[in-house]
């Protein structure tokens, strides 16, 4: 018993999973005037073209469109996202479904949802975090006060 079996929650391909992500760290992808399904690289460029998915430590995007980004840093020049997350985001003319982000500049961005610790710039969302909150408070009174209500209308009926 000197030798041990790995133990039944090590997966013999977390090394290579490990080993795969550090090589894609350092790469760059030039994506140009065409369009893929996935694009997963150290730094992405898109121009003029169309990614189903984007993974990366850094992207550029310029007239261009993705349906989800996940990156660390995004900049993006008229671009239109579906889903971006990332930790900043520099942008000029961007539309986004839903962008999430801790730093978030930029000129002429319109978003859906927005999710975001820091904004500066022009910047409009339909529904920001705080809406978000105020539409669930307002639904919440709603179902309440109806509550009570269509207990005082049950009270009175059967006084009668």
């Amino acid at each position: 018993m000197g030798g041990q079996a790995p133990g039944r929650n090590e997966n013999p391909l977390d090394d290579y999973a490990t080993r795969a992500s550090r090589e894609l760290a350092g790469r760059t992808t030039d994506v140009n005037n065409s369009s893929v399904e996935r694009v997963e690289s150290g730094q992405v460029s898109l121009r003029e073209s169309f990614a189903q998915s984007v993974q990366s430590s850094a992207t550029y995007m310029e007239d261009a469109a993705a349906g989800v980004v996940k990156t660390s840093s995004l900049e993006a020049k008229d671009v239109a996202i579906g889903v971006a997350m990332a930790s900043s985001v520099h942008a000029d003319t961007l539309q986004a479904g839903i962008v999430a982000a801790k730093q978030l500049e930029g000129n002429e961005i319109r978003t859906g949802v927005l999710l975001a610790v820091n904004v500066r710039g022009d910047v409009h969302s339909t529904v920001s975090p705080l809406a978000g909150f105020a539409i669930g408070a307002g639904f919440a009174t709603t179902l309440l006060l109806m509550n009570r209500a269509i207990k005082m209308i049950g009270r009175r009926l059967s006084q009668t």
